[in-house]
């Protein structure tokens, strides 16, 4: 990813000799959790930028998920209002707030030019940032990893995770494998850190999910297994994606889920509507990923074309009382436990508290060890996941 700390320490040093009547902020997004998502990443600062754009503010993309933005001194309070209003949204999702500091360039410009000496000084021996520089190298990396791909057997790059249904703990089953690609695995065999690079991460995740459809038609030729994917809303969206399910001679409406983000939920609504649209109308099975807990509110109003809501595991579920427990417990009957999966377990306590909770869908490093043994997969029931008969089956 290229960042510009070099180009920032230039705007200081003159800031320092003449004293703008301007105003630096500097929004850090290091402490967020998920940051290192792309996807995530730029969601927060698409919000941001919106506004830095009306402002016609000047903005600098630094190491380590930080971000400078240089605003008129009449400005400022806006922009600033706009980092806040971000932060509040945070912390109602469950997240720490955004850090921020203010420089006051025309009566106090020496802290910023500190400031900015010491992060150019942080990245000038960091080989991560120094290989993101050229914007060609990102089109060159690329281009080789989508020639490699473009017909490789990406078996090797795929991990798998049962979602498992413990309505009767003492024999659990399983609901379905989820099968992800692991990009840490792509990063070490081509040697790129594509999470320092949005554009080229979006890239090659299109690519990604255009060769993980390819593999579930031989992986059907295989297994009977039900099996869930991530998928992103331009490879729904786009043309070829409902030709290629079409064409396909396995019942994935049956054997597949498709997991589409919340972030991308709330991020592109409209885009996310359409998609949904293009799912219920191949009655295909949806679920929406990585959901924070304090967000199930916002879900409860959501389209019951979801089939299941994969919420994100905390450990502050496991000590709500009172009032907040209501409320959750409200919130789940609203939206009905079936669809929950309680995901990212890390332990038996988080099973035993979803259990508590009237959660029987789980997932996660702490549900994989209560299986002692393998199990198989379960062959999916002939009426639709959620009970119903399938218009034609569903996703």
């Amino acid at each position: 990813m290229r960042t510009r700390e070099a180009d920032l320490l230039a705007l200081a040093v003159k800031a320092a000799e003449e004293h703008p009547d301007a105003t630096a902020l500097l929004v850090d997004l290091s402490h967020v959790p998920h940051i290192d998502d792309p996807a995530f990443f730029r969601v927060l600062v698409g919000r941001l930028q919106e506004r830095a754009r009306q402002l016609d503010a000047q903005r600098f993309d630094l190491a380590d998920h930080r971000i400078c933005f240089v605003v008129r001194t009449s400005d400022a309070a806006t922009l600033e209002t706009a980092v806040k209003s971000l932060s509040s949204l945070l912390v109602a999702h469950g997240k720490p707030p955004i850090q921020e500091t203010r420089f006051a360039l025309q009566t106090r410009p020496e802290p910023f030019l500190t400031a900015c000496r010491e992060m150019a000084k942080a990245v000038e021996n960091r080989p991560d940032f120094r290989a993101e520089d050229d914007d060609g190298r990102a089109l060159a990396a690329f281009l080789a990893i989508e020639r490699n791909l473009a017909a490789a057997d990406i078996s090797n790059l795929l991990r798998e995770q049962a979602i498992v249904d413990l309505s009767d703990p003492a024999a659990p089953s399983i609901l379905a494998i989820e099968i992800f690609t692991s990009i840490q695995a792509v990063q070490t065999l081509y040697g790129i850190p594509l999470t320092r690079n949005p554009w080229l991460f979006d890239r090659v995740t299109e690519i990604l999910d255009r060769r993980m459809l390819l593999h579930l038609s031989r992986d059907r030729a295989q297994t009977d297994r039900r099996l869930s994917i991530n998928i992103h809303l331009s490879t729904v969206l786009s043309d070829s994606f409902e030709t290629f399910l079409l064409d396909q001679r396995f019942d994935w409406r049956r054997h597949l889920i498709f997991e589409l983000s919340h972030i991308e939920m709330i991020d592109a609504p409209d885009r996310f509507a359409a998609a949904l649209r293009r799912f219920t109308d191949l009655e295909a099975t949806v679920a929406v990923d990585a959901v924070p807990w304090t967000s199930l509110a916002h879900m409860a109003e959501a389209s019951s074309d979801i089939r299941f809501i994969k919420v994100e595991w905390a450990p502050d579920l496991a000590s709500l009382d009172g009032d907040a427990r209501t409320r959750l417990t409200e919130m789940l009957d609203r939206i009905g436990r079936d669809r929950i999966v309680l995901h990212h377990c890390p332990d038996e306590a988080a099973i035993e508290t979803a259990l508590a909770l009237g959660i029987h869908l789980v997932q996660g490093w702490g549900v994989d060890a209560r299986l002692s043994h393998p199990v198989a997969a379960e062959k999916p029931a002939t009426t639709a996941p959620h009970g119903r008969k399938p218009r034609s089956q569903r996703r």
